[in-house]
């Protein structure tokens, strides 16, 4: 009954989360009669295991007092044949009584404890489980952190048959600069997003934080040198202000608001009728994506990273929001250390350098203007991107880059042309193959 119940709320919890996807879809009623059924089948069972208990409560009740039946008259036969006085008799009908009550409460224990097994299960599988994420008896403490960054010959995948997420990736970001890190959906960005603060530990290879190992390190100190802002930041239900005080529970007012203002989202946030003391509702459904975006960048301003992961965080915006956005952005990474994963590469044209990578290696490094001369990959992104955004062909005599030399990069993958008639010339007039295409999402 319990897994069906936990089933069943696990479901009603995810409908209700996507309610708007489920009714655009116009599956309220195919919903709603699952539910029931489900409903009826908890039901069914919880009444075939509520028969079964009470046949066991009344099979153990009766045989209990059958027995104290038994005790009165055969001590009624012995106290008439004088060889047993009254006292006696009353004092075994009092044991008799005793016994036979608890062995009644003992026949509902036992059906609650079944019920409690069950809940028990999973709460052990929870305490017995092995930490995934191993950390040094005794770890290294980093003093006064720089915020350098660096990737030695990195290599990773999920499991032991999976294939190769990375191979072999060699990465620098200095303190204080920007790597922007580009590439084709499932190149490997999020990825290497996620093994920075130990969300997973590679399979061979370093990653160091100032010279030293992270693995070294304790979770706390390093997770705490690390700020993420996601694509989809996640809000807990309940006020703005729990949600900022949760990146330092002992800001005071002042410094939320100060936090807010830089992230543009002191305005909309007085806006609301109880201010920062506003509910934001289950993940934030309260609020749109920019507002969601604004607070959680507000967080980052008020721990202040020396290490700064974003991870295509304006990607889903509208325009409007997406500059407000990237403003707030701007003044979070000024002084620290910031590696931005980007789809669109008008994000990533600022980045002292980014490195573009693909089928998990790191292809080539550079600033916008060097990859557009040197790397075949980054050029293919480049028009690509233009091609899908305009509806016009792109005048590209306005730029000076020639043709794609890639002395820096391996095109022993590089398929042959296949659809090059849909790209605009390049500088020298010839069409580039067409690959992948660069997708807008992860």
């Amino acid at each position: 009954v319990q897994d069906s119940l936990a089933a069943s709320v696990a479901r009603a919890e995810q409908v209700f989360t996507q309610i708007r996807v489920v009714q655009s879809f116009g599956q309220t009623r195919t919903e709603s009669h699952e539910f029931g059924l489900e409903m009826d089948r908890i039901r069914d069972t919880g009444l075939e295991r509520g028969e079964a208990r009470a046949v066991l409560v009344g099979v153990v009740t009766f045989t209990a007092f059958a027995a104290v039946v038994v005790v009165l008259w055969q001590g009624g036969r012995l106290v008439l044949a004088g060889e047993l006085t009254p006292g006696t008799l009353v004092a075994f009908l009092l044991y008799a009584v005793t016994i036979a009550g608890a062995i009644t409460s003992l026949a509902g224990f036992w059906s609650n404890f079944q019920e409690a097994a069950g809940s028990a299960e999973r709460i052990f599988e929870l305490l017995d489980a092995r930490q995934v994420i191993p950390e040094r008896p005794t770890p290294r403490v980093l003093k006064n952190p720089r915020g350098a960054v660096r990737f030695q010959d990195v290599w990773f995948r999920y499991g032991a048959e999976q294939p190769w997420v990375l191979e072999g990736v060699n990465l620098e970001l200095v303190p204080g600069s920007t790597l922007a890190l580009v590439g084709v959906s499932g190149a490997g960005k999020s990825t290497m997003a996620g093994l920075l603060p130990r969300f997973y530990d590679v399979s061979a290879g370093w990653i160091t934080i100032d010279g030293t190992d992270i693995r070294d390190m304790s979770l706390a100190q390093l997770r705490e040198l690390i700020g993420i802002v996601p694509q989809e930041p996640m809000l807990f239900a309940g006020t703005i202000r729990e949600n900022l005080l949760y990146a330092r529970p002992g800001a005071t007012g002042s410094e939320l608001r100060k936090a807010a203002k830089l992230a543009h989202a002191d305005g909309f946030i007085r806006g609301f009728p109880e201010g920062y003391d506003q509910l934001v509702g289950e993940r934030g459904v309260t609020l749109s994506a920019g507002q969601r975006q604004r607070i959680a960048i507000a967080r980052m301003f008020l721990r202040q990273p020396k290490i700064l992961v974003l991870d295509e965080a304006s990607s889903a915006l509208d325009a409007e929001s997406e500059g407000l956005v990237q403003d707030a952005l701007s003044r979070l990474m000024a002084g620290s250390t910031s590696l931005v994963i980007a789809h669109r590469l008008s994000t990533v044209l600022a980045a002292d350098r980014i490195a573009v990578l693909d089928e998990g290696r790191i292809r080539a490094k550079g600033t916008h203007q060097e990859l557009l001369r040197r790397s075949f990959v980054y050029q293919r992104l480049y028009r690509r991107q233009w091609h899908t955004a305009t509806s016009r062909a792109v005048d590209w005599k306005t730029y000076t880059t020639p043709a794609a030399a890639a002395s820096d990069v391996d095109l022993s993958n590089a398929p042959s042309a296949g659809a090059a008639e849909l790209l605009p010339p390049s500088p020298d007039g010839v069409s580039g193959p067409e690959t992948t295409p660069f997708s807008s999402q992860a």
